[in-house]
């Protein structure tokens, strides 16, 4: 049985034979008599004391599991950021076209659709585009070949704007390649183009040796803020 409703008990069944005994009590007992009564009332007063700090105990429990609560939340949702930044930290592609293009329209995209790496799935072999995962620095390559006596230009475009230009062509097959660094936000978009409509037509690349790749170089530092979330 609990301590304190031992306590309780003792002091009820105390008062209850005291009451038909101090009715008999000689006065000269009445000293002794007062002794016992004080020290029954000392003890309710150590009960109600002992409960008052037991209430307060459990209050201040309860707080503190709120409180744990609250940061195992917390840790659980940076564990997930900081998941979704490691993953989005690796990204590297490498495609090339599955076949040749015997006449591309100007400005048209480049389908690399011959895909050998695509950590992080941030290229399309479907449409051709690239999407930063992440703010960061990228490195960008590219090879474009012709046919024999053609020549062609390309460019690499993020978000609409030309950024890399490639110029292959010659009396061979000439090829043309050219890499490039560059700041993206996450989001931004990326791709191969035939760049305008110059040279004599129709503008032919070659499969194979026509390839296209990229990867992160190095995420911006404020990528690794635990309140950041990166946006695809």
């Amino acid at each position: 049985m609990n301590v304190n409703v031992r306590s309780v008990l003792l002091y009820i069944a105390t008062i209850t034979l005291l009451v038909p005994v101090s009715e008999s009590v000689p006065v000269g007992d009445s000293n002794q008599l007062s002794a016992v009564i004080k020290n029954i009332t000392d003890l309710q007063i150590q009960l109600n004391e002992e409960r008052d700090r037991r209430t307060k105990l459990e209050g201040e429990i309860n707080i503190y599991r709120q409180v744990q609560s609250e940061m195992m939340k917390s840790v659980e949702i940076i564990d997930g950021q900081m998941g979704q930044l490691v993953n989005g930290q690796n990204v590297a592609f490498y495609a090339r076209l599955s076949k040749s293009y015997d006449s591309i329209e100007p400005w048209a995209t480049i389908v690399f659709s011959d895909v050998e790496t695509n950590t992080g799935s941030a290229y399309n072999s479907t449409n051709g585009e690239f999407t930063a995962p992440i703010t960061g620095h990228y490195v960008f390559h590219s090879n474009i070949l012709s046919k024999q006596d053609k020549i062609i230009e390309t460019s690499l475009r993020v978000n609409g704007s030309d950024k890399m230009f490639l110029y292959s062509g010659g009396k061979y097959h000439g090829s043309g390649s050219n890499m490039t660094v560059l700041h993206l936000n996450a989001g931004d978009n990326v791709k191969m183009v035939k760049h305008g409509s110059w040279g004599p037509k129709p503008f032919y690349i070659h499969h194979s040796w026509s390839s296209f790749s990229g990867f992160l170089l190095r995420a911006d530092s404020s990528s690794f803020d635990p309140r950041h979330t990166p946006s695809v």
